[in-house]
């Protein structure tokens, strides 16, 4: 075979398949693999942790569309991914896991670094593999891409042993599945997949509703894109209907839309709407979308999704499994003359009201609201905008007008702390394009030392550290219960600091004023920034009060 090593050709297929980066830290059980993918063209990126790498991995798939693949030491690399790997199942998000493995003599006797990180890693998969000696990688390898990015997408586990890297190759028997999968990578899916068409029956019931009703609303979930803006656009103006959209759909429907009514949270404030609905079509939505919390809303609901729907988390007046695109093109074709009393000023003026609400003037210093809405200004409808789990979240959520799908990232199954910095370096590595990232001081400390990765970026992010000195969301929920104050205080840090010691700049701030000038002089210098924005933890209560009650 010309001397090529399984490593060459794992290499080879990967490439082949579209990957274009792989997300680790190196290892001595997989130094033959990190030497192919370089003589294949593959980028290596290096992470400082196991999980940022992973989280990496599952934000590049999710922007560029493309499998991300995240190379982890056995064992102890893969116990410290698991985070990230979680994350990535629980999103949906097509990342392959490659691991090395003992020799295939030595593993039953090994002890140390000897436990079974299949079984570890099983319920966070769709499938988990070994690839054996004397074969061809790509049969193996096509099958792992193509479960984990046909639906429901989600990452698969594949263990690729030393030994068996070094083996010349011995023949190509998967070429032809190579060929295969690799075309329909390239045309944007994995195979022809069967569209279900609602019936004639199911969208005349539909229509039905949808027309006599007087208070009709849209949510829009899921964990992936099903229905095009356009279509979406054109349901909303058909049927004079608001349309929320869940974090993980912000930018499906362009936030300019006379009907956009905004970012549905699962909390209080969308009730101004929705409480008001005699009729709520869900698009794809699912249970993670409402937070595990109950379905707050008697107006009969009606879900839409392309796959069966068995959660029984949300109590739907009717489940539709069909086609979301296909189902609502032809809703809009059938509903003529509508009853809605909804206006573009009903929307407009629940918008307006909510952004009031939330930067509505506080006692004592900077709110965390108005230091998001300040850092939020200074981006272009371009910037990708990456959101921690925590008190900041929500308000990034609502505060944020963005463009298009994909430009917001969150944690959204997992909701895991330490998400930002690994996510926002991700999307810089995937777009080229600006980000910014918002964190709290928590979450800061948890990821601090990957921050030094953006310094070698093309276009470096920008990361908004939103510094009160504890976790606040869990010292709210605390005093709420009436609960003593236990363990959520935290160092005071400088951001100046941290960031100089990491090699970007660094800067602490105490305005809201200060925040846009300092990112625009990052974004213009090419550099990697650091803001600490210190605010006034006393501000909290009352914001989560609105969100949550």
């Amino acid at each position: 075979m010309g001397g090529m090593t399984v490593a060459e050709r794992v290499a080879t297929v990967l490439a082949e398949l579209g990957v274009e980066r792989v997300y680790g830290l190196p290892g001595e059980d997989h130094m033959t693999l990190l030497d192919a993918f370089a003589g294949a063209g593959i980028g290596y990126r290096a992470a400082y942790n196991e999980s940022s790498a992973v989280i990496m991995a599952a934000t590049d798939t999710r922007l560029t569309g493309r499998p991300g693949v995240a190379l982890l030491s056995l064992a102890p690399g893969v116990s410290n991914g698991m985070n990230g790997l979680v994350h990535a199942y629980l999103d949906g998000l097509p990342v392959l896991v490659l691991s090395g493995q003992h020799a295939a003599k030595r593993l039953p006797f090994v002890v140390r670094q000897g436990f079974d990180v299949e079984q570890m890693v099983r319920p966070a998969t769709k499938w988990t593999t070994r690839l054996p000696a004397g074969v061809d990688p790509a049969q193996l390898l096509c099958k792992a891409v193509d479960l984990a990015v046909t639906g429901p997408p989600g990452p698969v586990y594949v263990e690729l042993p030393d030994e068996v890297l070094t083996l010349e190759l011995p023949d190509r028997a998967g070429q032809p599945a190579l060929e295969l999968l690799a075309a329909e990578l390239r045309d944007g899916g994995s195979g022809t997949r069967g569209t279900l068409v609602p019936s004639a029956e199911t969208l005349a019931d539909l229509a039905r509703r949808l027309t006599e009703s007087r208070r009709p609303a849209l949510v829009v979930g899921g964990r992936h894109a099903g229905v095009a803006s356009d279509t979406l656009a054109r349901f909303a103006d058909a049927v004079r209907c608001p349309v929320f959209v869940t974090s993980a759909q912000k930018g499906v429907l362009d936030s300019q839309h006379p009907y956009f009514a905004g970012t549905f949270l699962g909390g209080n404030v969308e009730a101004r709407i929705l409480g008001e609905a005699d009729l709520i079509v869900t698009v794809d939505l699912e249970g993670y979308d409402v937070y595990n919390k109950p379905w707050p809303y008697d107006a009969p609901t009606v879900s839409v999704t392309g796959t069966p729907l068995t959660e029984w988390r949300i109590p739907f007046a009717l489940r539709v499994t069909a086609d979301p695109e296909t189902c609502l093109r032809e809703l809009t074709r059938r509903v003529i003359d509508p009853s809605s009393q909804w206006r573009p000023e009903d929307v407009t003026t629940y918008r307006d009201n909510l952004r009031r609400d939330l930067l509505a003037p506080v006692q004592g210093g900077l709110s965390v609201a108005a230091a998001v809405d300040a850092a939020l200004g200074a981006c272009d409808e371009d910037t990708v905008v990456a959101a921690d789990a925590g008190f900041s979240k929500p308000l990034v959520a609502l505060l944020s007008d963005t463009a298009r799908p994909g430009h917001f990232l969150s944690s959204n199954g997992l909701s895991t702390m330490g998400f930002t910095v690994p996510a926002a370096i991700g999307a810089a590595y995937a777009t080229g394009r600006r980000v910014v990232g918002f964190l709290g001081d928590g979450s800061l400390l948890m990821r601090a030392s990957e921050l030094a990765i953006a310094r070698d970026l093309d276009v470096p992010p920008v990361f908004v550290a939103l510094m009160d000195r504890s976790l606040s969301q869990i010292e709210i929920k605390q005093a709420r219960r009436s609960l003593t104050t236990v363990g959520v205080g935290l160092p005071e840090l400088s951001c100046a600091d941290l960031g100089t010691a990491l090699g970007i700049r660094g800067a602490d701030v105490d305005t809201a004023d200060a925040i846009a000038p300092l990112m625009r002089d990052a974004w213009a210098a090419g550099e990697a920034l650091l803001i600490g924005v210190h605010v006034d933890a006393a501000t909290s209560p009352p914001t989560f009060e609105l969100l949550r009650g």
